[in-house]
Order: structure tokens, then sequence, then C-alpha cells
């Protein structure tokens, strides 16, 4: 190993940075590389890329990494651009108790670190969910800006006394960065002057759990216009915010629009009613409202408008509104050909989703006639009362058994999620548990015992599913 030289021990370090995400523990790159020996501490001091990322999880009395450490990490990184996090964390009872608020110590000290730095930002995210942040720094310390900022993401402890009229130098710096491609936000709510400062045109991937108006909403989608993903995923009614001028009824164009997520309170149909989105190939309708509107004319003139091709559905919520058992097969037959996951389902336990019979006898494969979305590959239910025992079975058997007998009409489904909302599924459970031990990946739960879980062979690979707040 000594015997190695310097370069080489250097593209390798560089590979073992690489798989480290923006956190980096004790065990991993580069703290457990130039803790190995002194040549290698040399070798890594050296590299500035390696001491490029760093999450610091702080309060007012303690920083975690320590302060001299972060300074250092920061020094050895020299003028490479930074991936950072800060997690603010409230002081303990026994640090006020001992008097040992200071602003010499923790989160004050961090952050000023990081505005110092500021003008090599690339991905910087902020957790103030806990507890606010110190906001009283100089101007000079973020003079510079942050021209190499490409993505954000901030959890605020509440945006009114955070941004306010976004006079914080650091934080307006923030939001109007001339790289920013990547934007989210997770709850809180938005300052009057928030949407003219953000570059909404140069926006690449947006989410926002902030609450939003219809209003804003639309805003959004005529100023984004080079999303390729957006979650919007509090939608409300009421005007919550001072959007700039704009025309309501000129059509929102996304172009390079791969990705829509959108959960309201009220209905879709001012949202989808002058979209267009032609490259759209995922779409996460959710609601928690049994108030919301659902106006399927629209919704269907928007898929028609827009020609896309669905790949990815998933509604959440939505049969305790107003979407009906034929309203979805309507869906389903305009989207058929092209799609291969469906999800519909429900966060909350116990949601009487509203999944028929019908509409499982409508994807079951059958020799002749047309077979309903005969390329899904990947399907999540929650089932009910609604489904008759054994109907869910046959349709996922049918299709299992039926690639392997017509595999140029019907894809094989290899992964399925399903949730029995009711105890009267004894006989779909069985079937699922016996297409699983043949290769089927997946589970299947009873509602009232969720952590009885039957799982297909391969369930370690921790099959992953997006989930709409």
């Amino acid at each position: 190993m000594d015997d190695l030289p310097p370069e080489l021990l250097e593209l390798i370090f560089l590979q073992c940075h690489a798989a480290v995400e923006i956190c980096p523990t004790l065990t991993d790159a580069p703290i457990n590389l130039s803790a190995t020996c002194k040549r290698w501490r040399h070798i890594a001091s050296d590299i500035p890329s390696l001491w490029s990322m760093l999450k610091v999880v702080a309060s007012h009395t303690v920083s975690g990494p320590p302060l001299e450490v972060v300074a250092k990490w920061l020094r050895l990184s020299g003028s490479h651009p930074l991936s950072l996090c800060l997690v603010c964390r409230p002081h303990t009872a026994r640090a006020v108790e001992e008097g040992r608020l200071s602003s010499d110590l923790g989160v004050f000290k961090v952050l000023e670190l990081f505005l110092l730095n500021m003008y090599r930002w690339r991905a910087v995210s902020f957790d103030f969910s806990q507890y606010a942040p110190p906001i009283n720094y100089p101007s000079s310390l973020t003079a510079q800006g942050a021209p190499q900022l490409e993505r954000f993401e901030i959890q605020p402890f509440s945006w009114s006394p955070l941004l306010g009229a976004l006079n914080i130098p650091w934080l307006a710096a923030v939001v109007s960065a001339p790289l920013l491609h990547s934007f989210t936000s997770h709850l809180g709510k938005f300052p009057s002057a928030f949407f003219s400062r953000v570059p909404w045109g140069q926006l690449t991937y947006l989410r926002l759990e902030t609450r939003l108006s219809e209003f804003a909403c639309l805003f959004i989608l005529q100023s984004a216009s080079n999303l390729i993903e957006c979650y919007l995923l509090n939608v409300r009614h009421e005007f919550v915010e001072d959007v700039p001028a704009f025309d309501p009824l000129l059509p929102a164009v996304l172009p390079h629009l791969r990705t829509l997520g959108v959960a309201s309170q009220v209905g879709f149909d001012r949202l989808f009613r002058l979209l267009v989105a032609p490259s759209l190939q995922t779409l996460e309708i959710a609601t928690r409202s049994t108030q919301m509107r659902w106006d399927h004319t629209q919704f269907m003139a928007f898929l028609r408008r827009s020609a896309c091709s669905i790949t990815s559905l998933t509604l959440r919520d939505l049969f305790i509104s107003r979407l009906a058992d034929a309203e979805l097969r309507e869906v389903l037959t305009h989207i058929s050909d092209s799609l291969t996951s469906l999800a519909i389902t429900s966060d909350i336990p116990g949601t009487p989703v509203g999944i028929q019979n019908t509409l499982l006898r409508g994807l079951a494969y059958r020799p002749t006639g047309r077979v309903l979305c005969p390329q899904l590959e990947n399907l999540v239910l929650q089932i009910g009362a609604f489904v008759s025992d054994g109907e869910l079975g046959r349709t996922v058997e049918s299709r299992w058994t039926g690639h392997s007998r017509d595999p140029a009409r019907i894809a094989r489904l290899h992964n399925v999620d399903i949730v029995c909302a009711t105890d009267t599924h004894t006989l779909d459970i069985q079937e699922l548990h016996r297409l699983f031990e043949q290769g089927l990946q997946g589970r299947v739960r009873m509602l009232n015992t969720l952590q009885n879980e039957v799982e297909g062979p391969d369930r370690r690979r921790d099959i992953r599913r997006r989930s709409l707040a």
C-alpha cells in the first residue's frame, strides 16, 4: 500500500467520495480516509473536493461536528463548490438554566461560517423546522451572493419571521441565484415579495409543500416553463399571497415537464383547464378533503390536449370525493397503451377508496378482446368492501400467467403492493401468497394487522414509492 503513488490514491479516494451523500459519517470518506494513517491524511487534506460536502446539526450552544471541525473542513475544501446541510435544533432546558446561551457557540457561528462561503454554495439544505435560526448578520458576509448555487431546500420554522419582506441579504441572494434550477420548500408560507424574487423561468425542479392558492399555482405554472419535475402539494382555495400581475386565462405550456404531483384541498379544474404538458410521463394526484371538486371533463380535456404518454399514475384519496368508477375507467382507457405503473390508494387507514369489481375485471387478462393497461408492471391498490373476495387474486393471477401464454399482448406484472381495508379478502391474500412463491414481487397487508405482512422473495430490495404529502 505504501508503494501506491499519491495520484492513484487520490483517484481511489475520489471514487470513495463519489458514493457518499451530503451527510458523511465517521465511516465515510473523507473522514475514514484521513484517519487511516499519516500519509493518507496528508493526501486527503490536499484534495479540496473530498471536503466539499458537510452536514451540521447545531443548537444555540453546541454543534456536531464541533465548530472547530466545521471551520477546518471548510478550509480544506479550498475553492471547491460546496454542498451543505444545516439542521437547527432547539436549545436544552439545561442550557437555559446554566445560562450557556451565547452567540459565540452553536448555530450562530456555524451559519456565519456557511455565509462566509456563500459564493461557493452549489447545493444547500436548511432545516429550521424545530427552531428559528439567527438572522442578524452584516450584509458584507454575503456581498458576493450565491453565483454557483444550483439547488436550494428549506424547511422553515415559520416563513414570516424568517423571511419578512426578503430584506435578509443571504436569503434574498439565495432565491435569486443566477444558476438556481432546483427549489424545495417544506410547509410554512411565503412572504409577499417572494413570487417576484424567484427566477421561475430557470427552474427545472420544484417541490412546494407550502400552502398556495390555485391562483398562485397558475402563476407558477405559467412562469416556470422549463420545469421537468414539479410538485404542488398544498393547494388551497383562499388567497394567501401577493402574486405579481399576470393573465390567469393564458395557457400554461410546460413542454419539458415529465413529472407532476398535485395535492389539493379544493379541486384541480383550474390547474388542468389551461395546462399543456406534452412530455408528461408521471402524474400523482391526491386530496384529503371530502369536499374536493373533481371536474372530470376538464381533466380529460387536459389529457387530450397534451397528447402525453402517461407511464405512471398515482391517485391518492380521490374516491372519497367525486371521481366515480366509470370516470376512472375512462382515464385508464385513455392512457391504457402507455401505463406501466398504477397506484390507487390512501394514506389514511380505513379510507374507502372505492375500487369496484368492474375495474379489476377490466384489468384482468383475457385471451380475446382488449386488455386494459396491457403494459402494466407495477400495481398498488387499497381494496375494501366494494371488491368481492377473490376478484383481485384472479386479476393478478391472470396477468401473471397471461404474460407466459401471450407475451406480445400483455407485459409481465412484476410487483404488487396491496392493502386490504376490510377483513373479507382471505382468498385474495391466499392467491397472492401463492404467486409470491412463484416469483411475483411485492406485499399484501391487512389494514388492522399491517405488521403481519406477506411479502415476495425479493422484498429486501426496498420497493420504494413516492408519497404525496
